[in-house]
């Protein structure tokens, strides 16, 4: 992967979180939904989900290749712009699976700002990597977490409330006191971010630049993994993941399969911790017996 640029916040959307107001505000339901649902938009419109949807695309063409007439590749083509009317239909139909979760902003009172990427919003899942839960990760998951810088000083965050509650709060705002909770978010745009860090102030940028070098082996070229599984056997049941050099045999099943990557920081925030439901879950089960 391409090293991370460091650049100065001079692009029209990178000034507007430079420039954004540091009033703090109380959000009512309402604004607070509508933060939500812009947080959930913006991460069907990254980068790596579109990446995501054009590889799935792909693999099917690869799969029906032998098979299939020219006017059926031609249809399973995805274009960039396809893509990103994918990305809204997944969104609007996303919108429910997220309804669980609670949406606060969170004000940094610390010396040490928030800094963005060109792919802000980051989803995360604590739980699911330390308890291992079985199963996939996505946002209706146990753990889901949504987060998002506004300004230097404030971070917009989705969370699950029955895994995770907030520490520390100011009315109706999440606080941070800890540098170690603003590094934590930080850490996660540098592993996250797609090929640019924003900051708002030049004097912050060793603070950029240390943050990338520490988490760079943490990046991936690709955050989402697709791969074809076949059958062993006719009728097994059971699949595993093919090679390179694997044959098609016309008599067993074949599926795709795509998992998202979930990035994680050096350190969790102390801001978000779990609750004592959370605490008692099994490592290693699934989602649905994780308290049996």
């Amino acid at each position: 992967m391409a090293p991370v640029q460091i650049s100065r916040a001079t692009s029209e959307n990178t000034a507007k979180f430079s420039r954004a107001s540091l009033s703090i505000p109380i959000p009512r339901h309402r604004q607070t939904y509508d933060a939500s649902a812009f947080m959930l938009l913006q991460s069907y419109r990254s980068a790596a989900w579109i990446d995501g949807e054009i590889r799935l695309a792909e693999a099917q063409r690869a799969m029906v290749a032998d098979e299939a007439t020219p006017e059926l590749l031609e249809s399973l083509v995805l274009t960039h712009e396809m893509a990103l009317q994918l990305a809204i239909r997944a969104f609007e139909e996303s919108i429910g699976s997220t309804a669980h979760l609670q949406t606060r902003i969170i004000l940094d009172r610390t010396a040490v700002p928030f800094f963005t990427s060109d792919d802000p919003v980051v989803y995360t899942n604590r739980f699911h990597l330390q308890k291992d839960v079985l199963g996939g990760a996505g946002l209706g998951s146990s753990g889901a977490v949504l987060l998002m810088p506004l300004t230097p000083q404030l971070l917009l965050v989705s969370f699950d409330p029955a895994i995770y509650r907030l520490e520390k709060r100011l009315r109706e705002l999440g606080v941070i006191d800890r540098v170690g909770d603003v590094a934590a978010f930080n850490d996660l745009q540098a592993v996250r971010g797609h090929a640019n860090l924003y900051f708002r102030d030049w004097r912050d940028r060793a603070l950029v630049a240390s943050t990338y070098h520490k988490v760079r082996s943490s990046r991936r070229e690709r955050w989402v993994d697709v791969e074809t599984l076949q059958e062993t056997a006719p009728g097994s049941q059971t699949f595993v993941a093919v090679t390179s050099g694997w044959v098609h045999h016309p008599d067993r099943r074949e599926i795709l399969h795509m998992q998202r990557n979930i990035p994680a920081p050096g350190a969790w925030p102390l801001l978000l911790n779990y609750t004592e439901h959370a605490r008692r879950a099994r490592r290693g089960a699934n989602q649905h017996s994780l308290w049996k």
